[in-house]
């Protein structure tokens, strides 16, 4: 970028000043002007770190696919009171100390109004610190762990949480008649956070959790744990607390050694990317799911998501993407409620007073002190 200068010119300063200016901001494009934190006017900025490389890819990507398709469909019918949803996504490939990188970079420009769409426990911890000190909205993160349902004033939840999951998970053991348990959990915040749900679940439904072991984020190398879950008597079904790809590697290994148990696994494996790395055989796998079924278009919410993804040029619904409009759709739903100018202050409290909130058949609340958002379970299983 070549270095500009500028004299007052026999016309004045101000005219001078006012070219200078011009100038400047003509020579700044794409990523070197949304550095400095001045998008153009009429754009509402929205910042985001999530995996969008690496072993979980899929999820960021999904998740952003969705909201992203929301924001295109709004923009094309004139935006919010004129103003274009404009994303500013980072990516840190599911590794903390990307997120606190990248985050500090968002939270330092003042014309980020909300932190939205991060993938993952230990990134969305590592999140949280920027959040309280710089008083941004923190929305619809991709996680249920119960670090985000700590007191928080900026912090609002769409999704249900993992307690949520393991109860709903722990009774579908109970009726398919297991006793015994083994947990595969991942070696971070993340996976302590829904082995732990899993154990409160277990003891209140009566199963008994047997062998635990341990994967490292971002890795496939499950010979260890496989080592270590699959003594005899093997446990009747294996919990996973993982993401798709180490998922997928254990159980992939594990039938290969004769394993004939079911697995289980949390919504975060995401069902799609599972399946895919599964070659489409989900056989005795059973996932929870915190979004209705993406293909279903006899739901209200669904069906808009499907007109959304379509118009986006998406041919393909999935789970993950329609979280990610379902969590879009609270924040837009959030800026419509807050007082103008809009501000990270105002869109805090146009969100926590939104009260409860029908998306179409899917259904969340907010209120102060209270911003938990839906509390939807289901379950996805094959035999």
């Amino acid at each position: 970028m070549p270095i500009l200068s500028s004299q007052p010119s026999p016309r004045g300063r101000r005219i001078g000043r006012r070219r200078l200016l011009s100038v400047l901001l003509g020579a700044l494009a794409g990523p070197a002007r949304a550095a400095l934190g001045k998008p153009p006017a009429g754009e509402i900025l929205i910042g985001s770190s999530a995996a969008f490389s690496g072993p979980a890819a899929m999820l960021g990507q999904g998740l952003h696919a969705g909201a992203q398709a929301l924001f295109k469909q709004i923009n094309s019918q004139g935006g919010l009171a004129g103003a274009k949803l404009v994303m500013r996504a980072l990516d840190d490939a599911y590794e903390p100390v990307r997120t606190d990188k990248n985050t500090r970079l968002l939270v330092d420009d003042p014309k980020v109004l909300a932190l939205f769409g991060y993938v993952g426990t230990p990134t969305s911890k590592a999140a949280l610190p920027y959040v309280r000190r710089w008083q941004i909205p923190f929305v619809g993160a991709f996680t249920g762990a119960a670090v985000l349902w700590e007191p928080n004033p900026m912090v609002f939840n769409v999704r249900a949480g993992y307690r949520a999951e393991a109860e709903a998970l722990a009774g579908a053991m109970v009726t398919a008649g297991i006793k015994h348990l083994g947990v595969l959990y991942q070696a971070d915040l993340f996976g302590r956070a829904g082995m732990e749900a899993m154990r409160s679940a277990a003891e209140g439904q009566g199963l008994v959790i047997g062998p635990v072991a341990s994967v490292q984020r971002n890795s496939v190398d499950v010979q260890a744990a496989l080592t270590v879950l699959l003594v005899k008597p093997h446990p009747e079904a294996i919990f996973m607390v993982s993401t798709y790809a180490s998922c997928a590697a254990f159980i992939q290994a594990a039938r290969q050694r004769g394993y004939v148990g079911r697995f289980y696994s949390l919504s975060f494996a995401g069902l799609e990317p599972l399946r895919q790395a599964l070659n489409q055989d989900m056989r005795k796998v059973t996932i929870a799911q915190v979004v209705p079924d993406p293909d279903d278009a006899s739901i209200a919410v669904v069906a808009a998501y499907q007109k959304a993804m379509r118009e986006a040029g998406h041919k393909h619904f999935d789970s993950i993407s329609l979280e990610g409009y379902i969590a879009a759709r609270v924040l837009v739903e959030g800026l419509r409620n807050a007082k103008k100018p809009l501000s990270r202050e105002s869109l805090a409290q146009g969100l926590e007073t939104l009260g409860h909130l029908d998306l179409g058949g899917f259904q969340v609340a907010y209120r102060p002190k209270d911003h938990q958002g839906s509390n939807y379970i289901g379950l996805r299983s094959e035999k």
